[in-house]
């Protein structure tokens, strides 16, 4: 069984020529080019093959862009891709809240552990932040941080001034966190902040009742944000009752023009929305809020609700959130699953928790349609009110994730 796995691109080269560049891992696979020794490639994400290891790469050859497969035997500093694989992340919020909130140390160079008095204002701050209201963090976070400067506290004020959409804010904290004790985590996500604040022209406001929505004036006419507004008010009142997430303070939800969309995110080419604490979606038709749109805003408000209520797989956000936004698999992918299922080219749900936003479009649309497939046979046999169970229960996932693993046939 071959799976896929997210990564960072990086750059290596062909260890000895000529070296087939073929389609795919089996050395059967048709050949696309031969490359020489020494030919530079940048490794896209690795696969498990059926005897070792391969890359999807791409490469120029003859001035001519070419994407293909090569086994890892054949290619140099693929340890260094493996490196960058195991720390392509940034500051994974509920990882380090889970941490603190236990008690436990933290691996070096993530979040320094706090201490002492302070461990127990982390904790409270992290149970805040993890359940969506970062305001409330931020009111028990600063009184503690004006008399003593602890820098997992200030790390915590960053990421709630962040969720609570306040980037200046939130630079400031992660940068003091960072003068006192440095951290390679805390540092990335000092980066992502600057870099959503650098590519963010999205300045004015509206207010609904359960989100406040910040869009860009020059690409989104009032009338149309007006419209936003309201549909995100209504779609978190239908999700939240099918899921029964509840939230205290308002949603953030972030719409932009595409540009500045992907110059904020670094969002894959075909990512039509984000949700990373904060909904992000990009504008087509900024005249109407038309069906594609109105897909994307109920697809991320499903993640910000299910982000209330616990941190879960990849594929159970991305199943639910299709399956709450509207879509449903056609006769054709429902083929195509079975028939990738049935040659063993599909990973089982277990391994799909990662984040997918930097997969090529061919596997994230295979990853969405297997998600999407596994919800829909979880409703089917635990309606809405076992899913929701489920979700209250988390403790039982790995059990319904091998059961239903089972059923696909994976």
């Amino acid at each position: 069984m071959s799976a896929f796995l997210l990564v960072l691109l990086l750059a290596a080269a062909v260890k000895d020529g000529p070296t087939p560049l073929r389609t795919g891992c089996s050395p059967d696979s048709p050949t696309v080019a031969s490359l020489p020794a020494g030919a530079p490639v940048t490794i896209r994400y690795s696969i498990s093959g059926e005897h070792e290891a391969c890359y999807k790469v791409s490469v120029e050859v003859n001035g001519k862009a070419l994407e293909g497969s090569l086994p890892a035997s054949a290619i140099r500093e693929t340890e260094d891709f493996d490196q960058a694989r195991s720390k392509a992340v940034w500051l994974d919020t509920p990882l380090v809240i889970s941490a603190i909130r236990s008690g436990s140390a933290l691996p070096q160079g993530n979040l320094p552990r706090a201490s002492g008095a302070s461990l127990g204002i982390a904790k409270q701050a992290a149970e805040l932040i993890s359940s969506s209201r970062p305001q409330r963090a931020l009111e028990i976070l600063e009184p503690e941080l004006r008399t003593h400067r602890d820098p997992t506290l200030l790390a915590l004020a960053g990421v709630a001034a962040w969720r609570s959409d306040d980037s200046r804010q939130a630079v400031e904290y992660l940068r003091a966190s960072l003068s006192i004790a440095p951290s390679a985590d805390v540092e990335k996500l000092l980066h992502q902040v600057e870099r959503e604040a650098t590519g963010d022209q999205s300045g004015d406001r509206l207010y609904g009742l359960r989100v406040l929505l910040r869009y860009e004036s020059s690409a989104v006419p009032i009338d149309t944000a007006r419209q936003m507004t309201a549909v995100l008010d209504q779609e978190f009142s239908r999700i939240s009752q099918a899921l029964g997430c509840t939230a205290e303070e308002r949603v953030i939800a972030i719409v932009q023009s595409r540009d500045a969309y992907r110059k904020s995110t670094d969002a894959a080419e075909w990512s039509a929305g984000q949700f990373n604490g904060k909904i992000r979606v990009p504008v087509f038709d900024p005249r109407v809020v038309d069906p594609g749109m109105l897909r994307s805003l109920a697809h991320e408000t499903t993640h910000a609700c299910l982000t209330m209520l616990g941190h879960w797989p990849a594929w159970l956000q991305e199943g639910v959130a299709q399956k709450l936004s509207g879509d449903a698999l056609s006769a054709a992918q429902r083929k195509r699953i079975a028939d990738l299922i049935k040659q063993g080219q599909l990973p089982r749900l277990s391994n799909l928790r990662q984040d997918w936003s930097r997969l090529d479009a061919d596997h994230a649309r295979e990853a969405y349609a297997l998600s999407l497939a596994a919800v829909e046979l979880l409703w089917q046999e635990s309606g809405d009110e076992g899913v929701r169970s489920l979700l209250r229960n988390p403790e039982k996932l790995a059990q319904v994730t091998a059961e239903l693993d089972r059923k696909l046939g994976l």
